[in-house]
């Protein structure tokens, strides 16, 4: 067990996390890509309750009061209290379960969205984190291109494009020169520089 002068907490998350009490602000960091953990050292902090008449009752909240505090909503994240100054090879282990039965509940969820709706907005972000993370392929996990107008003939189209695919029109001469399409030699319509604003 740690002390009471401080505690570690451990995330085997890909996520930052901010979590805000009333005794201060608390940034949890993402585990980066090929290291087993990030780490976040807690102090003890000192609170009051306010009985009234301009009377204070002070007391100290430990480190591991406060670090328990913090992460029990993150636990399916993999994040965690230390017994130790340091997480053990046990500690991550459970750790990276818990994360990795939580992804797979949110690859489940979002399979039982998209079977209902094939609705891309239903999905959320943590939804297409869990099945990039479990390396898993998902129609549902690619958010479309959003598209936009030609403005030559009013086909939707990719943004950035230099010919359309609908009329021809050359929307970016230099991009289209540059891959060899020049508009005369294909006999296309040229709209030299339009920029596409998205809808």
């Amino acid at each position: 067990m740690t002390s009471d002068d401080s505690a570690t907490i451990a995330s085997v998350s890909d996520q930052d996390w901010y979590v805000s009490r009333t005794y201060g602000v608390f940034h949890i960091p993402a585990c980066e890509k090929g290291k087993a953990h990030s780490l976040l050292m807690i102090l003890p902090r000192g609170d009051a309750l306010d009985l009234g008449d301009n009377r204070r009752f002070p007391f100290t909240i430990t480190a591991r009061e406060i670090a328990l505090d913090i992460v029990q909503d993150l636990a399916p994240h993999g994040v965690f209290v230390c017994e130790a100054a340091r997480p053990s090879e046990a500690e991550i282990a459970a750790a990276l379960n818990r994360r990795d039965a939580w992804y797979q509940q949110l690859v489940f969820d979002g399979d039982q969205m998209w079977a209902r709706s094939h609705n891309y907005q239903e999905i959320s972000d943590q939804h297409r984190r869990a099945a990039l993370a479990l390396g898993l392929e998902r129609e549902w996990a690619y958010v479309p291109m959003k598209m936009v107008d030609c403005p030559v003939c009013g086909e939707r189209i990719k943004p950035g494009v230099a010919l359309c695919k609908h009329c021809g029109a050359i929307l970016d001469a230099d991009k289209a020169a540059l891959h060899g399409m020049p508009g005369k030699e294909y006999g296309h319509k040229v709209a030299t520089r339009i920029t596409l604003d998205a809808n």
